[in-house]
């Protein structure tokens, strides 16, 4: 027995109540609700579509729909740092692997010849901030213009709007740069500094540039009602 779209309707209109905003998260929710009611209604006719929607319900537990939000985000994550990995790998590929060295070596002598180095570290935090932020930014503009268009939120654009959690890396490299920038580094803790500065950069203009746009097209390809302006 399949349902009809008033009774679709109705598993979206339920899944919302239940605290599910991700339009994306919903529809597979819906799909997963859908089928257990059809096998629920075929194995008793006599049922009514609301005892088995309890009936299913009742499956995900306590909780609720909450446990699958949580997996889902956590599945988003994982994709999110996958992609960004794989194409961070391919800058270790000629003739990239030069240009990053070369950038490494520039900003170790950079640290070398400023007098103190919070005069590059301070510059460095500054663009390291405010380029992501800005590009977030301009996403969240967009996203809050589609969803006055298609009352829809995705949650994969929750996900991209946190970088996949760089951002807490980057407080990190900065935090131990502002920590030690009065004091006597070696050579040694100057180039790793610049390489993890580099490496950093790179990762994140990986994730916005590259790995963002290219989870875009996989949503349009799998929910068509998903539209990115």
């Amino acid at each position: 027995m399949k349902l009809t779209k008033p009774q679709i309707h109705q598993l979206y209109t339920f899944t919302q109540k239940h605290y599910v905003d991700w339009y994306d998260v919903q529809t597979e929710l819906v799909d997963h609700l859908a089928n257990g009611i059809e096998s629920h209604l075929e194995q008793k006719p006599n049922a009514t579509f609301e005892s088995a929607l309890n009936t299913e319900f009742k499956k995900f537990g306590i909780m609720g729909f909450s446990d699958v939000i949580e997996e889902k985000t956590k599945a988003l994550n994982k994709r999110y740092r996958k992609l960004v990995w794989k194409y961070f790998i391919g800058f270790f590929k000629l003739p990239k692997i030069i240009l990053t060295l070369f950038l490494v070596w520039g900003y170790y002598q950079l640290l070398i010849v400023f007098p103190s180095r919070l005069w590059l570290v301070a510059p460095t935090a500054v663009l390291l901030f405010v380029i992501p932020v800005w590009k977030i930014f301009q996403q969240s503009q967009k996203i809050n213009q589609i969803k006055k268009q298609t009352n829809k939120k995705w949650l994969f654009d929750n996900i991209s709007l946190q970088l996949g959690g760089f951002i807490h890396f980057l407080q990190i490299i900065l935090q131990v740069g502002f920590l030690y920038s009065d004091g006597i580094w070696s050579n040694t803790a100057n180039f790793i500094f610049s390489f993890s500065i580099v490496l950093f950069s790179l990762a994140l203009y990986v994730a916005i540039y590259i790995v963002s746009p290219k989870l875009r097209k996989e949503m349009a390809k799998q929910h068509p009602e998903y539209k990115f302006v």
